[in-house]
């Protein structure tokens, strides 16, 4: 497992964003479960088991079980090493370490970076995520772009939320004007293919039978080469920890990428993978993107389910 310390850096405001403090256990997590494969569960006594999905945050006291076809590695707070459970095993989770019960696990010779600073302060920040709001309607007026997006060559693409199938739009960016057709697609995507590093306003009019009706501008930040490509190196550090898109999409939205942001989460969780520690991340880009109707339904769902 290469470059924990970089992933854990990644993680640090990871957790103190998923959970609020009406669904959230009394302590933070002390573990990141990833590169589930095979049989897995996890359970909070040690007797009802229920399965994993790839990635699994976990608390002190949580047990984890593997089958015989099942492994998986936890990553772990506080400077302690990372763990890969083997198969036809199961472990009681600690406070930064891990006790055994019947199998085998070993541990990487990469310690990981201290989690849990000013976790308990930031603990309850996701909660305006998944509270839900007022409906949004779906007049003009609630048009929204995101309050700040960062693109680059690798990842082009502007998105907004759909007014409506009746309506095209015109991006104006850098002095130059791109016409987008009407879609029947809930997000209306764009790939830019020229622009300048860099601060810069857009704006995006909403047309109909080819007037403008309503207009709203806003700021994205354009990368250079050169933190393009630092940014890539880093995301080809975390694929070879896991590459099962949750670490990714937290990742991106971390750099401000948010669009494949999304992109990635959306492949996680289309993949069967939901749980209801990580699910939220989804809904907060969503609302970072200014896809409020949308973030809507989600929370809504969200809360439905786990009540």
């Amino acid at each position: 497992m290469k470059r924990i310390k970089l992933l854990w850096i990644t993680l640090i405001p990871i957790i103190c964003l998923f959970q609020s403090p009406t669904i959230a256990r009394p302590n933070p997590p002390v573990a990141l479960l990833v590169n589930g494969s095979g049989t897995l569960a996890f359970s909070k006594d040690g007797n009802e088991w229920t399965p994993i999905n790839r990635n699994k945050f976990l608390f002190s006291g949580d047990y984890v079980k593997t089958g015989h076809d099942g492994t998986c590695k936890l990553l772990f707070h506080d400077s302690h090493y990372a763990k890969y459970i083997e198969n036809n095993s199961q472990a009681i989770v600690k406070e930064g370490n891990l006790e055994l019960l019947a199998g085998n696990a070993t541990e990487s010779n990469n310690k990981a970076f201290n989690l849990l600073d000013n976790l308990k302060r930031k603990f309850a920040v996701i909660h305006r995520y998944t509270t839900v709001q007022r409906s949004q309607s779906s007049t003009i007026n609630n048009f929204f772009l995101p309050e700040s997006l960062v693109i680059s060559n690798k990842y082009p693409t502007l998105a907004w939320e759909s007014m409506g199938d009746q309506y095209s739009y015109r991006l104006i960016f850098q002095g130059q004007s791109y016409a987008i057709p009407k879609s029947d697609k809930k997000i209306i995507r764009y790939n830019l293919t020229r622009f300048k590093p860099g601060n810069h306003n857009y704006t995006v009019c909403v047309m109909e039978n080819g007037k403008e009706i309503f207009r709203k501008s806003a700021t994205m930040t354009c990368l250079s080469e050169q933190k393009a490509s630092l940014i890539a190196s880093q995301e080809k550090d975390i694929r070879q920890i896991s590459n099962q898109g949750f670490l990714l999409g937290y990742f991106m939205d971390k750099e401000g990428l948010k669009v494949p942001a999304l992109d990635h989460y959306l492949r996680y969780f289309e993949m069967g993978n939901y749980d209801s520690d990580v699910y939220p991340f989804l809904i907060k880009v969503y609302d970072d993107l200014g896809m409020k109707r949308i973030a809507k339904k989600e929370r809504t769902a969200f809360n439905q389910q786990r009540q």
